[in-house]
């Protein structure tokens, strides 16, 4: 396969990509551009990226700055761009970069918001009770989040793959929950 030519499937895997990516808050060209990276699996010059893609140089440019902020590509020299072949540390990657960027000011405002309803005595006291609720699950699941961080890669990727059998098992013994659409 020539520089800048995909095939159909890895069109369809590279735009499948680029339009996931803004449901989970993340710009669409730097997963198209990750996307592209990981099926090619060799490093590729950002004029290549572009011209496989559709994007121009510039836009690449962008999605490669974006792309490395969050460390899910790295230069192998001064134009060429690589990403890992590991799924799970991609995954582990952009997890740990949210994380960073979302989860301590989302803590904090809740927090604040619900120092401000208990001091609120104008207010009804189920508005902080209902805050505190939001609270306390997000400062459950920082938590788990924390002790799950503790887990090397492999055990955390044993875990969620048995975790994963068990379920698809249940699915077959038992059918899907009702109300599921898979």
């Amino acid at each position: 396969m020539s520089a800048g030519t995909l095939s159909p499937t890895m069109r369809q895997f590279v735009d499948f990509l680029g339009e996931l990516g803004p449901r989970w808050g993340l710009q669409a060209d730097p997963c198209r551009v990750h996307a592209y990276l990981y099926l090619v699996g060799r490093p590729a010059r950002q004029a290549d990226i572009a011209a496989a893609l559709g994007l121009d140089v510039d836009a690449v440019a962008a999605a490669l700055a974006y792309l490395t902020r969050w460390r899910m590509v790295s230069p192998a020299d001064p134009d060429l761009w690589q990403v890992g072949g590991d799924p799970w540390e991609m995954l582990m990657s952009g997890l740990e970069e949210r994380r960073r960027d979302e989860v301590a000011p989302a803590l904090a405002t809740l927090r604040a918001c619900h120092a401000g309803a208990l001091r609120d005595h104008a207010g009804s006291p189920s508005i902080a009770r209902r805050i505190g609720a939001v609270l306390d699950l997000a400062e459950d699941l920082a938590a788990i989040d924390a002790q799950a961080r503790r887990l090397s890669p492999q055990v955390l990727r044993r875990m969620v793959g048995l975790s994963g059998r068990a379920a698809r098992f249940m699915d077959r013994a038992f059918g899907p929950r009702r109300g599921d659409r898979s």
